[in-house]
């Protein structure tokens, strides 16, 4: 009787409480435990990806460049950036190029195309020199570079692919034969008058002066207009000869520079008795 109970009794105290005490409160100055946070982290955001250039917008992006209007410099500036990396991942056949041609630029902005693609080559030049003022007119120009490294080879590469971005105005000039004509003003042969897009009759060669130099499109010598070249006219009125233009396409200080004896000019053609050339204005 008295085992039972003491087994009773012990029974008794070891009975867990039915509803146990919330935890054991903190000693005063001792802060309670925060429970872990268990919410997992946010993945971070993944940078967006760009869809890939085609043949198509590098081309437009060229074409809209539009020279002398507003905001032209940081357009040729995107359109060069984005062209350098374009062309080295991106093979091209002039064929497509001619093709974009003929479907998007009228026979009337032949020379309009022209000159936005001098003045992209200018920029892309001017990038792959290092030049600080091209990369700041890139950066303005809300363009960041995916291949940075420095090479002229690449804008070489990119004349040489888009070449008939320039030669689209030998196809469509018409040939025509060279005709002697008397001697002009020899006075009026400056490098101020000489600005513009020139084609000469036998639908060889396109020179474009500008104030950056004298680009050279002639196919058959391998100059492709990329460089615009230092030109200058020499006047030999002194001696009764035609003034001589000479354009230093070697870059070698006019030691052998290509040269034209102009016999005149006006508006629309100047021309060479001597050697049966005349090129008329384009543009």
């Amino acid at each position: 009787m008295l085992l039972a109970l003491l087994l009773t009794a012990c029974g008794g105290q070891n009975r867990e409480p039915e509803n146990p005490p919330a935890a054991k409160p903190s000693a005063p100055g001792e802060e309670a435990a925060e429970p872990p946070d268990e919410t997992p982290e946010p993945e971070p955001a993944k940078p967006e990806e760009k869809e890939p250039l085609s043949l198509e917008d590098v081309l437009t992006d060229i074409y809209t460049v539009a020279p002398g209007t507003a905001g032209s410099s940081l357009r040729a500036a995107y359109a060069a950036g984005e062209l350098l990396d374009w062309i080295d991942v991106n093979s091209v056949e002039q064929e497509d190029v001619f093709r974009w041609i003929d479907e998007n630029v009228p026979m009337e902005n032949s020379a309009e195309l022209a000159r936005a693609w001098a003045a992209v080559l200018t920029e892309a030049e001017a990038l792959m020199r290092g030049d600080e003022t091209a990369y700041d007119a890139l950066d303005d120009a809300g363009y960041t570079m995916e291949q940075p490294y420095r090479s002229t080879g690449r804008v070489k590469w990119a004349a040489w692919k888009l070449l008939p971005l320039f030669t689209q105005i030998l196809d469509r000039t018409e040939r025509a034969e060279y005709r002697y004509e008397a001697p002009g003003d020899y006075s009026a042969v400056t490098e101020e008058a000489l600005a513009g897009i020139w084609v000469d009759d036998a639908g060889t060669t396109v020179l474009l002066f500008s104030e950056d130099g004298c680009r050279i499109v002639y196919p058959e010598l391998e100059l492709l207009g990329e460089t615009a070249y230092p030109f200058r006219v020499r006047d030999r009125s002194s001696v009764g000869y035609c003034p001589e233009l000479d354009i230093d396409y070697l870059q070698n200080d006019f030691s052998a520079p290509l040269v034209c004896y102009v016999s005149g000019i006006d508006d629309t053609h100047f021309w060479s008795n001597t050697q049966n050339k005349c090129f008329r204005r384009l543009a």
